[in-house]
């Protein structure tokens, strides 16, 4: 079925047309149906994010545009399709698209190439396309006036001749599109969070080619010092703020998408993944006492060797199992984590035996308190203890003040180290900080370590 299977008349056509050019929400509908096949399924939030996006080229305001939305509610979608409406109203606009991946820059770019080249664009508009020599996600469209189209990069790569804005036109003339300026994995590096930072002030801000072009950040957040958070502490009179929560009133605002139990579940679970990336809410309560992150350098790695290792096991399905090899050089501790969420001990005993062997890690050590005394039977070298203290009162003794201190292995786990930094006294999981907790607690009240067994 094609466009002009229902719509027969040139008359028809001129006003359905007219319509698209007029409405970002009646293109989307017309060209998801006739190139998906099935309807575009819109949320009452896509019409505040269509209206935002739509003042712009309709230059009701030159403000920039931050819209915090969910994991996978669609945005790149909504982007594309915003890109390819803009140029059916006038193809002299200048897009200059940017993500943390050359690799998706490079794709979003043909995507939304390939939307204007479809039988439904081309029934309406009939463009044909001019592809940079040097780059070949840069594209423009033969007729255009001025430096136009579209020119894609990646964050981290090299911006020279990307810009933002056509001179040559009057109005609304083209926007800077941001599009998770950073992988949502490398949100733990703090030198990663800056270098994104620097790069939106040093860089992309000079590729604007008029000071009325808006840019528009479209991302999960992450983490209360990521882009959007700067961006909402230092230029907060520049940007107009969309933010979408996935559960509103304790009900998924998308139930089709990601369930109310499956958020419930989440927010109980990952709490320092559900707030940031579902509610864009990076609270400082979820992260308060254990700020900033170390990472060893490569050469420093060495120093984990000939330590120790502990686990907080994991028995029924709601449990996670922790593991933590550690040693310490001068002050500093060296630290491998991997977190099993709800899997039963048995079922990480082998991995727990590749890295122990791996970093040659000696005697693991456990309480006994949950198992009296299954693992020390059932796994090798492991020394069983009672365990007599406070978990909140041993994490805040002996992890609190050891955080700066600590220099994390490449390697382990992002859920590992965010169960440590969402960490408080009613945190429901908690296996992380209490396995790393008592690992500490051990080189703290004993003072000797003898080869590959410590104590």
């Amino acid at each position: 079925m094609t466009v002009r299977d229902d719509y027969n008349t040139l008359e028809e056509l001129g006003i359905l047309k007219l319509a698209c050019e007029n409405s970002l929400k009646a293109y989307i509908k017309v060209m998801h149906h006739y190139n998906v096949g099935n309807p575009f399924t819109f949320k009452h939030f896509h019409n505040s994010i269509i209206s935002h996006l739509e003042n712009r080229v309709n230059y009701k305001t030159t403000k920039n545009l931050l819209i915090n939305m969910p994991v996978g509610f669609g945005k790149t979608a909504l982007i594309e399709y915003y890109i390819s409406w803009c140029f059916a109203k006038n193809k002299n606009y200048t897009f200059l698209y940017t993500s943390y991946s050359d690799d998706l820059v490079t794709k979003h770019s043909s995507e939304i190439m390939e939307q204007m080249k479809s039988e439904t664009y081309s029934t309406f508009w009939q463009y044909d396309f001019k592809k940079s020599k040097q780059s070949k996600s840069n594209w423009s469209i033969e007729g255009s006036t001025g430096r136009s189209g579209l020119t894609a990069g990646a964050m981290g790569g090299t911006i020279t001749g990307l810009d933002a804005g056509n001179p040559a036109i009057v109005g609304f003339c083209g926007a800077m599109i941001i599009d998770d300026p950073l992988k949502a994995t490398d949100i733990i590096f703090e030198t990663k969070r800056q270098d994104c930072i620097y790069k939106y002030n040093s860089a992309l801000k000079t590729r604007l080619r008029r000071s009325d072009v808006p840019i528009i950040l479209i991302m999960q957040r992450l983490q209360e010092d990521d882009l959007s958070g700067w961006i909402l502490e230092n230029e907060p009179d520049k940007w107009d703020v969309v933010k979408i929560r996935a559960l509103e009133d304790e009900k998924s605002i998308w139930e089709e998408k990601v369930s109310t139990a499956e958020l419930l579940d989440k927010r109980d679970k990952t709490p320092f993944v559900f707030y940031p990336q579902y509610q864009q809410e990076p609270n400082s309560n979820i992260n308060s006492s254990f700020k900033g992150l170390n990472f060893a350098e490569k050469e420093e790695e060495k120093n984990i060797f000939n330590g120790f290792s502990h686990t907080d096991k994991g028995f029924d399905g709601s449990d996670g199992t922790a593991f933590t090899i550690i040693n310490k050089a001068g002050e500093t501790y060296y630290v491998f984590g991997k977190l099993w969420q709800e899997k039963h001990v048995d079922d990480c005993l082998n991995d727990m035996s590749f890295f122990r062997q791996k970093y040659m890690s000696g005697m693991n050590y456990t309480e006994k308190n949950d198992d009296k005394g299954y693992m020390g039977r059932n796994f090798p070298n492991t020394s069983t203890y009672q365990e007599t203290q406070n978990k909140h009162f041993k994490i805040m003794t002996y992890l609190y003040p050891a955080w700066k201190n600590i220099k994390f292995i490449e390697g382990t786990d992002e859920a590992y180290i965010r169960q440590i930094q969402s960490y408080n006294e009613h945190a429901k999981h908690d296996d992380a900080p209490d396995s790393l907790a008592s690992a500490i607690r051990l080189f703290e009240t004993r003072t000797k370590v003898i080869g590959m067994r410590p104590f």
